[in-house]
């Protein structure tokens, strides 16, 4: 059966501009204006999207005098940035100001990221991770804007025996430091067994007199020198022996757990001498080593893991150091974080990760003292990792609410997940946050579940939208779906007790870490079920039972021709009109960190999946956004356009408003046409007037169907209330014969 659709026959409706949807073309805008407000404090960066274990980092930004602030998060393998600006809320002060655009500048990176300046120009360059080793990214400045540019996809040294790539463990974070004081950067790294460090010395003033050489694997500038450095080597669990004779000369012409190091040098004691921080992956503590000579050749005698010695650093794994000026005093203060990829199990409390001791001595006599153990992660939304959230009036007072399904955080009793609430206290066209609760409807201690996904939507067919949501049991590791039954009435406020909850049996191949997203895809009246499975494609199933007995039936392992791939594993859904054409679209967000939208066709016909749609800069790019994604839609401003709620594996959310060029405006007296549907916008009802006998369906944004085939008699006018109905914007469908027509109408 071919079926016709048609949005705007009529000007008693709304005008839609034509959408020319190019890779130039913008469908959202990153939101960092919306306030959200805790414990009575406005948050400086609510939606910057969660930190878990950071790397902190400074260079320029922008153009003004203060060098600002990048985080790079070695669990999503992301850079968060932000600027230095003007605290509104203390004057005479600066803050960090998330920037979003920034982070689009930043080259994909794994595991650890160092800005140092090698070259001498003055502008801090890029350093990372990869296979081979290291990975350089020279900073080039042009007027007011700067790229990088790849300037060596692996470093090479001259070794004991030949040339080789200079390799740093996956695990390490390196010492990338001018250690002679020469004026060109130096390199020091432990071996792969994790327990002598290494120094690969950089040759460039040697050998040109000038700093900006990286060398090639035929000429290496940097030579390994000595068999270690320091005269040290690491110990059993946290202890270092010293005295060993590392060989290291100023002219160079036992076992622990496992490898996992970190090291920073600084003089921090005031004599002169590079002394170290090491961080080690079995470890809790940070170890402070003294160094006792200058130069090259350095030697430690001394160390403590009681640092600093007031509040010293204790973590459940690997601790990290970064010395950063942070609190605009022009001193270097001390950030903590652990350095790993995820919760090594699950013992770390992911929203409270970022350790900032404030420098009250001076860069090179340093005197530390504990501020906070969640530096920027108390500014922002932040509920440890894998936030999942979603739109829902949870009041019924015209606006959206947001609720948040927490990864989990170690709490007495395991490692359990939540719902964070957070109430809109403003209007429908202007949200303010507050976030009103970290266990909404008591799922922490009601249930043991973590991984929580929240979905708002009709379950057990009664016209009334339920609350549901996927979680892992802490017991059996399994995935389970419940619902809440909603007991209010239609447009009134939810009445939810999680006592109610009603177990979903999922399909038998359901595995840990699937994402269930319900949806009405074949419109028979009950909820079918869309799948994103952990290697990266969608099931489809239909549901052969009913609203109240839930029976799937597997379609397709790969809707939508989304099939098994690496890249796009975990996807998470979220169906509705994007862009208002009258049809439900299929937005994903998956491993890839961006976000996708299949659009422009009926549905599960589509032949194209839309990318490249955050807007940055003037245009529409493929945005980073982390990991393990998830995914909500809403109308939040109230312009009749589905708004984006993104989760990421850090914890936080990103905000994006709904730029498409797609107009509602307002209405004239209805024409004699085939279909009419007025007055519009509707306050209380409307009717509906047509040419043709034809059977009535009424869908709101999401795709729940809130009327179905009811009987419309040709040239007889009916009416149709909205009284029950939640404020917002809906899809009138009329189907006759082989085609249908379908209208848009917004209830007041």
């Amino acid at each position: 059966m071919r079926t016709k659709y048609t949005s705007l026959f009529f000007p008693i409706f709304f005008f839609v501009t034509v959408i020319n949807v190019s890779g130039q073309q913008a469908w959202f805008r990153p939101d960092t204006l919306t306030t959200v407000t805790s414990k009575g404090q406005k948050m400086a960066n609510p939606w910057a999207g969660g930190l878990n274990a950071s790397q902190f980092l400074k260079m320029k930004l922008n153009d003004d005098a203060d060098e600002d602030l990048v985080v790079y998060d070695r669990t999503n393998s992301k850079v968060t940035a932000f600027v230095a600006a003007a605290d509104p809320a203390n004057a005479g002060k600066k803050i960090f100001v998330h920037a979003p655009y920034y982070e689009t500048l930043f080259p994909p990176a794994d595991n650890w990221i160092i800005l140092a300046d090698y070259n001498g120009d003055g502008y801090k360059d890029l350093f990372t991770s990869t296979s081979l080793g290291i990975t350089v990214y020279q900073q080039v400045r042009s007027q007011n804007a700067w790229t990088w540019k790849l300037m060596e996809s692996a470093l090479y040294t001259k070794g004991f025996s030949g040339n080789i790539n200079l390799q740093v463990s996956g695990t390490d974070i390196p010492g990338i430091t001018d250690i002679d004081d020469d004026g060109d950067l130096d390199l020091i790294t432990y071996d792969f067994s994790g327990t002598y460090i290494e120094l690969h010395q950089n040759l460039s003033m040697e050998k040109f007199g000038v700093p900006d050489s990286l060398g090639n694997s035929k000429n290496p500038i940097f030579m390994r020198n000595g068999d270690c450095w320091g005269n040290f080597h690491k110990g059993d669990l946290e202890d270092f022996i010293f005295g060993a004779d590392c060989g290291v000369v100023a002219d160079p012409s036992k076992r622990v757990m496992h490898a996992g190091n970190s090291i920073v040098l600084q003089d921090l004691n005031g004599d002169g001498k590079k002394d170290m921080l090491v961080g080690h992956v079995s470890n809790e503590h940070i170890s402070f080593l003294a160094n006792s000579v200058t130069g090259i050749a350095a030697n430690y005698v001394s160390f403590t893991n009681t640092y600093p010695a007031t509040d010293p650093v204790s973590l459940h794994i690997f601790p990290a150091a970064f010395l950063e000026d942070v609190d605009f005093d022009g001193v270097k203060d001390l950030l903590i974080a652990p350095s790993v990829s995820a919760n090594d199990l699950n013992l770390t409390d992911f929203k409270s990760s970022g350790w900032f001791y404030h420098n009250a001595g001076t860069t090179t006599k340093a005197d530390f003292k504990l501020v906070r153990k969640n530096f920027l992660q108390d500014q922002m939304i932040d509920v440890g990792e894998n936030s999942a959230p979603i739109f829902v009036d949870i009041d019924a007072d015209g606006d959206l609410d947001i609720l948040i399904g927490t990864g989990g955080n170690p709490v007495t009793g395991g490692f359990k997940g939540s719902l964070y609430l957070l109430r809109n206290e403003g209007t429908a066209a202007e949200p303010k946050f507050t976030l009103e609760s970290e266990d909404y409807l008591g799922l922490l201690t009601g249930l043991s579940l973590y991984n929580i996904k929240p979905q708002w939507a009709d379950f057990n067919g009664d016209g009334v939208p339920d609350l549901g949501f996927a979680g892992t049991s802490t017991s059996t590791l399994n995935m389970e779906y419940r619902y809440i039954p909603n007991k209010a009435a239609a447009g009134a406020a939810p009445q939810l007790k999680l006592t109610d909850a009603v177990t979903i049996t999922m399909p038998a191949e359901s595995l840990t870490g699937d994402s269930p997203y319900f949806y009405d895809a074949d419109n028979d009246g009950d909820l079918d079920l869309l799948v994103g499975k952990g290697q990266g494609n969608i099931y489809y199933y239909s549901n052969t039972g009913t609203s109240k007995q839930f029976a799937f039936k597997l379609e397709t392992d790969a809707f939508a021709g989304v099939g098994i791939n690496f890249s796009g594993r975990s996807p998470q859904l979220a169906v509705t009109d994007f862009d208002l054409d009258g049809r439900p679209d299929l937005a994903t967000v998956d491993h890839t960190g961006n976000l996708r939208v299949f659009s422009g066709a009926e549905w599960g016909k589509w032949t194209e999946r839309q990318g490249a749609l955050v807007e940055t800069n003037g245009k529409g790019l493929d945005i980073n956004f982390g990991n393990y994604l998830a995914i909500g839609a809403g109308d939040l401003n109230g312009d009749k356009k589905p708004d984006l709620v993104i989760g990421n594996n850090a914890g936080g959310i990103r905000l994006l408003t709904n730029v498409l060029p797609v107009t509602v405006t307002g209405v004239e007296p209805p024409a004699s046409h085939d279909f009419k549907v007025y007055p519009n916008p509707a306050s209380g009802y409307f009717k509906v007037l047509s040419s043709e006998t034809g059977a009535l369906q009424i869908f709101n944004t999401n795709g729940q169907k809130l009327l179905s085939d009811q009987l419309v008699t040709a040239f007889r006018e009916q009416e149709i209330s909205t009284l029950n109905w939640p404020a917002g914007l809906y899809l009138v469908v009329l189907k006759t014969g082989d085609s249908q027509i379908v209208k848009k109408i917004v209830a007041k």
